[in-house]
C-alpha cells in the first residue's frame, strides 16, 4: 500500500512538472495537455492558435528553429534543453524536450519536462542584471507597504580557490555553497530577496531589523568548518539603506546597477555608499568623469584591443579572434564593458567608437593572417561616413577578413538594414545574436544575411544540461552549415563543456575557459589557423 501511494505521488509529480504541445510546421499549436497554466501562464484552451516561439525565453529563441526544422521534416526532435517563459509573471523555466510527428495527423507533439535541478535561467537572480531587477521590485512593494527594508552584500572569500586548496569535489562544494545560501535566503524578504552575482558574492534584500552582525558571524562559522585557517574564505558584509522615496525610476535602476557592479567587480570595500541616493550621487561623479576619459581617448585615439580567441573546438585551433576595445593609459584605463555602458543611450558616442575600433583593425599589420570580429552596434552602421570608411579599407585591403558582431537589433530588426547586404557582399563578414535572429524556418534561414550566429551562454553553463541537448545542438550546427552558417557557442567555462562542444565539428566557442583577453598575439594558448 505504502509503495503504491509512493509512485502515486511520483506520478503525480511528474504530472506536474510536464505538458505537451502539439503543432504544426511553423510553430503553430493546434493542441495542448497537461500543466500549461503553471509553466507557460495560460490554460491549455487559451494556447490554440499560438506560436511554440512566443513562450520561448529569449536565450532559447534561435533553438526553436530546430524544433521547426524536425516539424517541417517529420523527424524525432532528439532531447534537448529549452527555457520557457510563463507569460502570465515573466518566470523563467528550463525543460527537456523531445519531439515526433504524429501517424494519424500532420500534427508534431513537443512533450516538456520541467528539470528541478535548473541552477542557471535566463533573467534569474543569479546574474547582477536579474539581481538589480529583483530589489527594484523589492524597493516598489515595500513603498506600497510602507515597510523600511535594506540591502547588504555578503562576499565569502575565494571559492574556487577553496575546493583547489581542500581537495573538495563538486558535490561537497555544493553542499557548502548550498548551506550558505540557505541561511541567507532565510533572512531574505519572502525567502525571495537573494541573489548570487558573482561566485562567493551575494546580494541580500531583507526588513531594516534584520540583525545582519549575527547573520555574518554565522556564516563566518560554515566558512570556519570547511577552511579552519582562512586560506579562501573570509566572510565581509556592507549594508545600504534602500530608501528611495525621492528618486525617480530610472535614478532607482542605475544606482542599484553601481552599487551591484562595484561590488561583484571590486568586493566589499567598493561599498562606500550607506544608501542608494549616495549610490547614485556616486554613479553621476563617477560616469561625468569616466565620459571625460573616453571622449580624451577618442579624441588622442588612444583606443586599443586586446583579443581573445574563437576556437574550432573540434580541431583544437583559432579560427578568429575576437576583439575588446579598451583604453590602457600609465594611470588609468577602462575595459570594453564599461566603454560599452558610457555609450548606452549615446548613439553619436558609440558610432565614435565603433568606428575608431575597426579602424584599428584595419590598419594593424600583425593582424594580416588572422580573421578578427568586432562588436559594433547596428546603429553605427547607419552612419554613411562609417560604412564608407569600411568600404574604403576593404578596396584597400582586400584580403583583411573582419567580423562585424551586430549588437541593438532590438531596436533596428535586421532584415529592414539594407546595409548588411552592401557590407556582405564588399567581403565583411556578419555574426547575429541568436535572440535577435529568433525561431527561423528553412526557408528564412536561406535568406539570413549572417555568416555566425552567437548562442547565449546558457547553452553551456551547466555541462550537464549541455550534453543532454547535444544530439540537438549537432544537428543544428550541421543545418546551419549547410547554409554557409557557423554557430559560436558563447561562454565557455570549464573543460567539461569545453570536451562535448569539441565533438561537434564546425562548432566554435569562445569564454574564459581559453584564456584571458592578450596584446600580444604570440600569447595565444591554441594554435592559430591561418585565413587561407
Amino acid at each position: 500500500m505504502a509503495m503504491s501511494a509512493e509512485l502515486g505521488d511520483r506520478e503525480s509529480e511528474a504530472d506536474r512538472r510536464s505538458f505537451q504541445l502539439y503543432i504544426d510546421e511553423s510553430g503553430r499549436i493546434a493542441m495542448a495537455r497537461g500543466n500549461t497554466e503553471a509553466w507557460l501562464g495560460l490554460p491549455m484552451d487559451a494556447l490554440k492558435g499560438r506560436s511554440v516561439a512566443e513562450f520561448a525565453a529569449d536565450e532559447s529563441q534561435f533553438a526553436v528553429s530546430e524544433i521547426l526544422v524536425q516539424a517541417a521534416l517529420r523527424e524525432l526532435l532528439p532531447p534537448a534543453f529549452y527555457f520557457m517563459c510563463d507569460v502570465a509573471t515573466g518566470a523563467v523555466n528550463g525543460f527537456e524536450v523531445t519531439g515526433k510527428p504524429q501517424g494519424f495527423n500532420d500534427q508534431y507533439r513537443l512533450s516538456f519536462v520541467q528539470d528541478p535541478q535548473l541552477v542557471y535561467a535566463p533573467k534569474s537572480k543569479n546574474t547582477r542584471t536579474g539581481f538589480v531587477d529583483s530589489v527594484e521590485k523589492a524597493i516598489s512593494d515595500a513603498m506600497a507597504e510602507d515597510r523600511d527594508i535594506d540591502m547588504t552584500f555578503l562576499d565569502i572569500g575565494d571559492v574556487e580557490k577553496l575546493a583547489d586548496l581542500q581537495g573538495l569535489d563538486e558535490e561537497e562544494l555544493r553542499r557548502f555553497t548550498d548551506k550558505v545560501e540557505s541561511r541567507l535566503k532565510a533572512e531574505s524578504i519572502g525567502g525571495e530577496g537573494l541573489g548570487r552575482v558573482e561566485q562567493g558574492k551575494y546580494g541580500l534584500v531583507h526588513d531594516r531589523d534584520r540583525d545582519i552582525a549575527a547573520l555574518k558571524d554565522e556564516i563566518q562559522t560554515y566558512a570556519r568548518d570547511i577552511d579552519p585557517d582562512g586560506a579562501a574564505l573570509s566572510v565581509g558584509s556592507s549594508t545600504v539603506m534602500l530608501d528611495a522615496q525621492a528618486m525617480e525610476s530610472g535614478e532607482i535602476k542605475t544606482a542599484l546597477s553601481h552599487a551591484v557592479d562595484a561590488f561583484a567587480d571590486t568586493g566589499i570595500d567598493a561599498v562606500i555608499f550607506e544608501t542608494l541616493a549616495d549610490s547614485q550621487a556616486a554613479f553621476v561623479d563617477l560616469r561625468h568623469s569616466r565620459l571625460a576619459l573616453l571622449e580624451k581617448s577618442l579624441q588622442e585615439d588612444l583606443l586599443s584591443s586586446a583579443f581573445t580567441p574563437v576556437a574550432d573546438i573540434a580541431r583544437w585551433s583559432v579560427h578568429h579572434l575576437l576583439a575588446e576595445f579598451n583604453v590602457t593609459l600609465d594611470d588609468d584605463g577602462m575595459g570594453a564593458g564599461e566603454i560599452l555602458k558610457l555609450c548606452e543611450g549615446d548613439v553619436a558616442m558609440r558610432t565614435r567608437v565603433d568606428a575608431a575600433q575597426c579602424r584599428k583593425i584595419l590598419t594593424r599589420d600583425d593582424l594580416d593572417e588572422f580573421s578578427v570580429a568586432v562588436d559594433v552596434a547596428i546603429r553605427s552602421l547607419l552612419d554613411p561616413e562609417v560604412v564608407g570608411m569600411l568600404l574604403e579599407f576593404k578596396h584597400r585591403a582586400p584580403h583583411r577578413d573582419l567580423t562585424l558582431r551586430l549588437s541593438g537589433l532590438d531596436q533596428i530588426p535586421w532584415d529592414k538594414v539594407q546595409t548588411l547586404e552592401i557590407l556582405r557582399r564588399a567581403g565583411f563578414n556578419i555574426a547575429l545574436s541568436g535572440r535577435d535572429v529568433g525561431a527561423v524556418t528553412p526557408d528564412k534561414l536561406e535568406s539570413l544575411p549572417a555568416d555566425y550566429i552567437l548562442l547565449d551562454p546558457n547553452f553551456v553553463l551547466d555541462a550537464t544540461q549541455l550534453k543532454r541537448s547535444l544530439p540537438m545542438l549537432e544537428s543544428m550546427v550541421k543545418r546551419c552549415a549547410e547554409h554557409k552558417i557557423a554557430i559560436v557557442f558563447e561562454g565557455v567555462v570549464d573543460a567539461e563543456a569545453a570536451r562535448l562542444l569539441s565533438k561537434i565539428d564546425g562548432a566554435l566557442c569562445t569564454g574564459p575557459y581559453f584564456g584571458p583577453s592578450i596584446e600580444d598575439l604570440n600569447d595565444l594558448r591554441l594554435p592559430r589557423r591561418n585565413n587561407g
